[in-house]
């Protein structure tokens, strides 16, 4: 059976010009595209059955938009959906996007009219888009949210209580005898970010603890670059917090990385928590102490509810609530002495 790769050496072209000419991408001259079909017909080339499904729009293909691929949190859901798919007998196109873009509306529709498919999986922040909503509505294209702020009518939502994690992360801290908790916030635009700081929060103020606004810094927008100058910032204080409760595991990272450099022990001196359980979270030393999300299982429910043929009443709309679990691990002990 004749393969990809070598339609691709026939043509003198690369498999992703082969790729895009089988999926009938915009940008490839008459010229290449020419070479390509000549060759599949030269080596009797059948395209796969994925392929085609891509061509015809096939019920069974999902799309899935994103915007950052190098966030742990991106990374991992994207994969668990890859498996999720793959076991489901599902085909998963997959678009980088960002609506700040001022060409986000063509880039869409390209890829809606590209890949054909019917059913869109959209993650933070793209679920929240009132605009792109709009625009899938427009085309019959049938949504499952991932974390989304709020509900929208006809589409099912998947989440997790962000509150109630952060809550019990930062219980756990108070537990361990700790009352100056630090807090860096992520991306002020998410709503997963505001959550986790109102559970940090309520558990402050459920064991008399004063909020000290100087202990929580909303810079860190979920990157490890800009929690390293939130947490440096923090760590230099005269009265520093002896936790740090990060809102994902990069800033986590970052904190410890600053911790290290100015010479704090984590946790001897100084304990750290993170929150999604990305792979950094097990890479670094020592390892996280996180807040789990069910990536597997909100994979898994997606390509369900996206893959029922079920039709909705698109004045109704529900959501699921899957468990979180916090993983206990070295990079949090037992307040210190003073």
């Amino acid at each position: 059976m004749t393969t990809i790769t070598e339609v691709a050496q026939h043509a003198g072209v690369s498999v992703k010009t082969v790729s895009r000419v089988m999926n009938n991408y915009e940008h490839i001259s008459p010229k290449t595209r020419d070479k390509v079909r000549r060759a599949m017909e030269d080596l009797s080339y059948a395209p796969s059955s994925i392929a085609r499904q891509m061509r015809m729009g096939d019920s069974q293909s999902i799309g899935m938009l994103y915007g950052d691929p190098s966030g742990g949190y991106q990374s991992r859901l994207n994969h668990a959906v890859l498996k999720a798919c793959s076991d489901a007998r599902r085909y998963l196109a997959v678009e980088l996007f960002e609506e700040s873009n001022p060409e986000w509306r063509r880039q869409v529709e390209a890829f809606l009219d590209r890949t054909k498919v019917q059913n869109l999986i959209l993650v933070p922040p793209m679920c929240d888009s009132a605009e792109l909503h709009m625009l899938l509505q427009e085309r019959g294209i049938r949504t499952v949210l991932i974390s989304p702020s709020r509900q929208i009518s006809g589409s099912s939502s998947i989440a997790m209580d962000d509150r109630l994690a952060a809550f019990e992360m930062t219980k756990y801290f108070i537990d361990l005898g700790h009352n100056r908790i630090g807090h860096i916030c992520g991306h002020p635009g998410h709503v997963a970010s505001l959550l986790r700081r109102q559970g940090y929060e309520e558990a402050l103020k459920n064991a008399g603890i004063d909020i000290d606004e100087a202990l929580i810094l909303g810079a860190g927008s979920f990157f490890f670059k800009d929690a390293l100058a939130c947490a440096e910032k923090m760590l230099r204080m005269e009265d520093r917090p002896t936790a740090i409760f990060a809102a994902n595991d990069e800033m986590a990272a970052a904190v410890i990385m600053m911790a290290n450099r100015i010479g704090i022990q984590v946790p001897e001196d100084l304990s750290v928590a993170g929150f999604d359980n990305t792979a950094i979270s097990q890479t670094m030393w020592p390892e996280l102490t996180t807040v789990a999300q069910p990536f597997g299982e909100i994979a898994r429910e997606a390509v369900r509810l996206v893959s029922d043929n079920v039709k909705r009443d698109l004045s109704v709309s529900a959501t699921r609530v899957l468990p979180h679990e916090i993983l206990y691990r070295g990079s949090t002990g037992p307040a210190p002495e003073n």
